[in-house]
This record gives structure tokens, C-alpha cells and sequence, in this order.
């Protein structure tokens, strides 16, 4: 009898410790993810506009708004903090922003260049308990970016953490 209830705790136990959730593993971008970023490395306007969804933010970027283009893309050789110069540090980790629920209509990522999440990121054996994404600091070590779906398929939403002036200012969420 003891035996049995030895081997029941030692099976509980190992149960449970399957259950807990760890820090989550990057993942690849998804095709929709991939082309928005491709258009932004490239400075591609046309794909840009296309990836993004239809909302007040793409009718600014169509009008080549100076705010918007600065946080895209920056000024001529400085592209630190700018989403071009976060997207442009292959290979990139993709982490499903736990922050918030995703639907069949939303989805936030984080988006790390993979230097960056293997430096911040706690050990992957972590419980995720004690330490939720994100790791590190917005726009400096990661993206946190929404997707929408359109009647077209997801698009980039937010431009990745643009808020328009008057709704809160810039921020990375």
C-alpha cells in the first residue's frame, strides 16, 4: 500500500510539473507577420500601405505623415529605436503577446531580434508565473506589434506601438 501511494505522489508529481507553463519558446513570423516587416526593411510604401490595416494610422502613412515616417523609418543614418532599425537584426523572435487575450480578429506580438530575446530573456526552464513577457525594453530590445483581421487577410494595426498624436503619444506598449 505504501508502495502505491509512493508511486501515485511521484506520478502527481510529475504531472504538475509538466503543467507549468515556462517562458515561451520564439517562434518563426507567420507570412502575414513576415510581410509587413519585409516591407518595412525594404522601404517599400506600396507593401507597407497594403500590410497595414484600413485605419486612421495607414491613411497618415499614405499622406507621408513626418511623424509616422520617422518612427518607420527614422532620420538619414540613424535607425536606433525606429522599426526598421529593430527588423533589420535577422533572425527574428516571435513571442504571442500574453498581455493580451488573442481573438479571431486580433493578435499582438512581441517581436525580438533573436540577439536580443537570448540577452534579456530569463533561462527557458523558468516558470512563466515568474516571469511574464516582455523582457527588456520597448522599441530598444523588442517590438510589441497587433495584427487585425481585414476582408484582406491580417494586417498590421499599430505600426507597431504608433499611437497617433493626441491619442497618448508615441509609445511601445
Amino acid at each position: 500500500m505504501k508502495r502505491v501511494v509512493v508511486l501515485a505522489v511521484a506520478a502527481s508529481s510529475l504531472l504538475a510539473a509538466c503543467a507549468t507553463e515556462t517562458v515561451p519558446a520564439c517562434r518563426a513570423p507567420q507570412a502575414h507577420e513576415m510581410a509587413a516587416f519585409a516591407a518595412i526593411i525594404s522601404h517599400n510604401e506600396t507593401n507597407v500601405s497594403q500590410s497595414l490595416a484600413p485605419n486612421a494610422l495607414r491613411n497618415a502613412f499614405i499622406r507621408r505623415d513626418p511623424l509616422v515616417r520617422a518612427w518607420v523609418w527614422g532620420a538619414p543614418g540613424e535607425t536606433n529605436g525606429t522599426l526598421v532599425g529593430m527588423l533589420s537584426q535577422p533572425p527574428l523572435c516571435i513571442i504571442d503577446d500574453p498581455r493580451v487575450a488573442a481573438t479571431e480578429t486580433v493578435r499582438q506580438v512581441l517581436v525580438y531580434p533573436q540577439a536580443n530575446f537570448s540577452r534579456v530573456a530569463p533561462p527557458a526552464a523558468t516558470p512563466l508565473a515568474d516571469a511574464p513577457p516582455p523582457y527588456g525594453t520597448a522599441m530598444r530590445d523588442f517590438l510589441s506589434c497587433r495584427f487585425e483581421q481585414t476582408a484582406d487577410g491580417w494586417k498590421l494595426a499599430d505600426m507597431c506601438g504608433y499611437r497617433m498624436p493626441g491619442s497618448g503619444g508615441l509609445t511601445g506598449l
